[in-house]
């Protein structure tokens, strides 16, 4: 069901304006969110779906928006290239697509090899408008900089300000994670985690859980993932038998699963003998015998404010450059 019609009913039974129904759909920010749940739950009601490729035509657009990742094979300590973490992608899908679904637009996957690929590109060819996964580097951003279509970057892009962005807070994140071993009761805590020298996001979770402890803490550099934790809770082991240490943060759930493994290796009980919380809120955690404490970045949130972030721009090409911050939360569990 399409067409201007049937456009007008949707308007009838939401009791708006043949124009507001359109402006939902086209310029979804303009319309108060009491007015467009009305006009969507109408459109449910009444099988309506706008017509893309007809809108896309008045605005003389694609009525594309592109979902943009770079490969980033060269680089060996990458998170994304670890099979545990490959569910991050679909939780942005989960975030972007109800927002693309509810617009004129559809969207459209690309993998680009380098940073370089993006100035090879027509863009206003393919797309009217791209939202970046996993911007973390910055000849990135610089890329992003130079398009010929609004841009949004996310989520490790605190630190890219002549960028639009949608980032998430790993300082807040890293203090929420100590704040917790404190508030159950731990004061000697350590903390693993692996090239917080290159790796941005790691040296921030890092500077926020010294924060919260008023002080330096103990760092134990390693591997990523669970040979990497495995190791390094081993490298501790007779600190942790004699209380020396009574609290472990890590990194990332990755890691943490090998810090487990180790601990339970030799007798030792998260939650019971010492603290523990990771960071990510991997789904790897739900299959654990017991709930491991870890933060959450909220990744489906970060890439739904993204993608509503790119459809303001393209309504406003002119606005300047903005950064959203979604908070972690913190997934308290039985390892605290």
């Amino acid at each position: 069901m399409s067409g201007k019609n049937n456009r007008d009913k949707v308007a009838a039974l939401a009791g708006v304006s043949s124009a507001t129904v359109s402006r939902v759909y086209n310029n979804p920010e303009r319309v108060s969110e009491s007015r467009r749940k009305s006009v969507l739950d109408a459109a449910k009601a009444l099988g309506y779906s706008p017509d893309k490729s007809a809108s896309a035509l008045r605005r003389r657009g694609t009525g594309q928006v592109s979902l943009v990742r770079f490969e980033k094979k060269d680089r060996p300590w990458y998170w994304g290239d670890f099979p545990a973490s490959k569910w991050f992608f679909t939780d942005a899908l989960t975030g972007i697509l109800p927002v693309v679904d509810s617009s004129m637009f559809r969207l459209n996957l690309k993998t680009l090899r380098s940073p370089d690929d993006v100035e090879r590109i027509r863009w206003e060819k393919e797309c009217d408008g791209v939202l970046f996964y996993d911007v973390d580097e910055k000849t990135e951003a610089q890329a992003a900089q130079r398009m010929n279509v609004p841009a949004v970057l996310s989520h490790h892009t605190s630190q890219f300000r002549m960028n639009h962005c949608v980032t998430t807070d790993n300082f807040e994140g890293g203090r929420l994670a100590s704040s917790h071993l404190k508030e159950a009761g731990y004061s000697h805590p350590v903390y693993i985690s692996y090239l917080p020298e290159a790796i941005i996001p790691n040296r921030d979770r890092y500077r926020g859980f010294c924060s919260g402890w008023g002080q330096d803490i103990h760092q134990i550099i390693t591997d990523p993932g669970k040979e990497g934790g495995y190791n390094a809770a081993l490298s501790i082991l007779g600190d942790l038998k004699s209380g020396r240490i009574d609290c472990i943060a890590v990194v990332n759930d990755m890691t943490a699963i090998g810090v487990i493994q180790c601990l339970q290796d030799h007798k030792l009980k998260p939650g019971k003998d010492l603290g523990l919380i990771g960071y990510d809120n991997m789904p790897l955690n739900y299959v654990l015998p017991f709930r491991m404490a870890t933060v959450d970045l909220q990744p489906s949130l970060i890439y739904e404010e993204a993608a509503k972030m790119l459809l303001e721009i393209i309504a406003d090409p002119e606005r300047k450059a903005t950064t959203k911050t979604i908070l972690p939360l913190l997934i308290p569990g039985d390892t605290v």
